[in-house]
């Protein structure tokens, strides 16, 4: 997921993000019924710092701040792995607060499919129904 509150992205530039080859997981599901998602952020631009199960479906999730200010968070970028279809995930992005937001006049974050890219050629497309900042 990428998100922020820059209003232009452009979706030629960049693919999926990948991590370095040579680096491992920081968790492996136990098999195909661990429905346990899998977070990876060590790629350019990468900002996640930890994210903790809290349900079954529900993260909690700590962003890096932003390099040059002084603990400010004004967008991520992760890889999310291991998703199902069908259940909804909910994300709880700890330590990103505003005043207000680009998400309180109908922005929604943006998502890169390996699968859609694959099957239907679009790769970046806009996600999340339900958001509250």
């Amino acid at each position: 997921l990428e998100g922020g509150s820059s209003s232009s992205t452009s979706s030629s530039w960049r693919t999926e993000a990948a991590p370095a080859p040579d680096l491992r997981p920081f968790y492996v599901p136990s098999g195909p019924e661990d429905t346990t998602l899998t977070f990876e952020s060590r790629f350019e631009s990468g900002n996640l710092r930890r994210a903790v199960k809290v349900y079954d479906y529900e993260y909690d999730l700590i962003l890096n701040p932003d390099y040059n200010t002084k603990s400010h968070t004004q967008w991520y970028f992760f890889r999310v792995g291991n998703t199902r279809k069908g259940p909804t995930y909910k994300f709880n992005i700890l330590n990103m607060a505003k005043p207000t937001s680009v998400y309180n006049e109908g922005m929604r974050p943006l998502q890169y499919s390996t699968l859609r890219a694959q099957g239907r050629g679009i790769g970046w497309g806009r996600c999340g129904g339900k958001k509250a900042y």
